[in-house]
């Protein structure tokens, strides 16, 4: 896993991990726990059942390999965004049927207003809306090289 921060976001550190599991649950498990061990959350308990319960409503697999599971809660002390990918694909029961490849969760705090929660969500969705670049970041050999591609594409987050 690495820890990075994106320069063209200030203040919004970035994890990159590498998703040992096939299920959406403990997938969710493993992005949860590297938030936490990132310091920012309150209860990662408390996140990882709100997560799972946004999850029993309706998948947050958007089709296309991705999924993009999102917090806007107290139990979230600072902003902060995760990207798994996995090699074997994930089963998030999403609405192709497709297996995620690319799951990323982000988290902002109760502070913050939802219309920026919002559009960090939607700046993650149009970031990998492009095959070409979904492609990309499941092949990068390291996640130095994740980074540098998501800088390269600038406009990841607001």
């Amino acid at each position: 896993m690495a820890i990075v921060e994106i320069s063209s976001i200030p203040h919004t550190p970035l994890d990159i991990l590498e998703i040992r599991h096939r299920r959406r649950e403990s997938a969710l498990t493993q992005l949860v726990a590297a938030a936490a061990r990132s310091g920012v959350l309150r209860d990662p308990d408390v996140l990882l059942e709100t997560l799972l319960c946004r999850e029993r409503l309706g998948t947050t697999a958007l089709g296309k390999g991705v999924a993009v599971p999102h917090a806007h809660s107290i139990t979230v002390s600072r902003t902060h965004v995760v990207f798994g990918r996995s090699g074997h694909g994930l089963d998030w029961h999403a609405p192709d049927a497709e297996p995620v490849r690319i799951a990323w969760l982000v988290l902002t705090p109760s502070e913050v207003s939802d219309e920026q929660h919002h559009a960090r969500v939607a700046a993650a969705v149009s970031a990998l809306r492009l095959q070409r670049q979904r492609q990309r970041l499941i092949e990068a050999a390291s996640p130095d090289v994740v980074v540098r591609l998501l800088q390269e594409w600038d406009a990841w987050m607001p």
